[in-house]
């Protein structure tokens, strides 16, 4: 199976997301549950409506089989986020089952991750993937080899540029 990540990899949220956060001077002082509370109540329908589809993945993922391809995406509120994010991928004809992890669980506490690829923007993400016997494959949008939150890929994990790698050609 393939689980693929929503924002970093689909959707390229965070630039919107992280706007007004970014201007608080105190924010790295601020507790988690304060980050945490702040995408709980940021305008998901305007940052999912004005935020960028990375490298035609919406193309992409509407030639995938959607019997064994899956996105898996955290999310901070269901009534907000979630519902925002199922929206726009039913909008734009997405058919694959869309997997709502809450915040606070890990992507392999929702699905079995044994045997299955997670492709993923976040390196912790794709670390606790392959902890639990999955494989890893990161999602590098600016080819860099750097994650998301500016972490370097030092474990080598096979990177991706677009989720054109996961559709199958023509004739094979």
């Amino acid at each position: 199976m393939l689980f693929i990540d929503f924002d970093g990899v689909i959707l390229d949220t965070e630039p919107l997301l992280f706007e007004e956060w970014r201007k608080n001077p105190n924010r790295h002082s601020l507790p988690e549950i304060e980050k945490i509370r702040y995408i709980q109540n940021s305008n998901w329908e305007h940052i999912i409506n004005d935020s960028e589809v990375i490298n035609d993945s919406i193309y992409y993922l509407k030639h995938l089989d959607s019997s064994t391809s899956f996105i898996l995406t955290k999310i901070h509120s269901l009534e907000n986020e979630a519902k925002e994010k199922v929206r726009w991928l039913r909008e734009k004809g997405v058919k694959q089952d869309v997997i709502l992890v809450p915040y606070y669980f890990k992507k392999s506490d929702i699905v079995d991750a044994r045997g299955n690829i997670l492709v993923d923007d976040c390196l912790k993400n794709l670390d606790e993937w392959n902890n639990c016997d999955g494989k890893s494959i990161f999602f590098d949008m600016d080819n860099d080899n750097i994650d998301s939150w500016h972490q370097p890929n030092k474990k080598g994990y096979q990177r991706v540029l677009s989720l054109s790698t996961f559709v199958k050609k023509e004739g094979n």
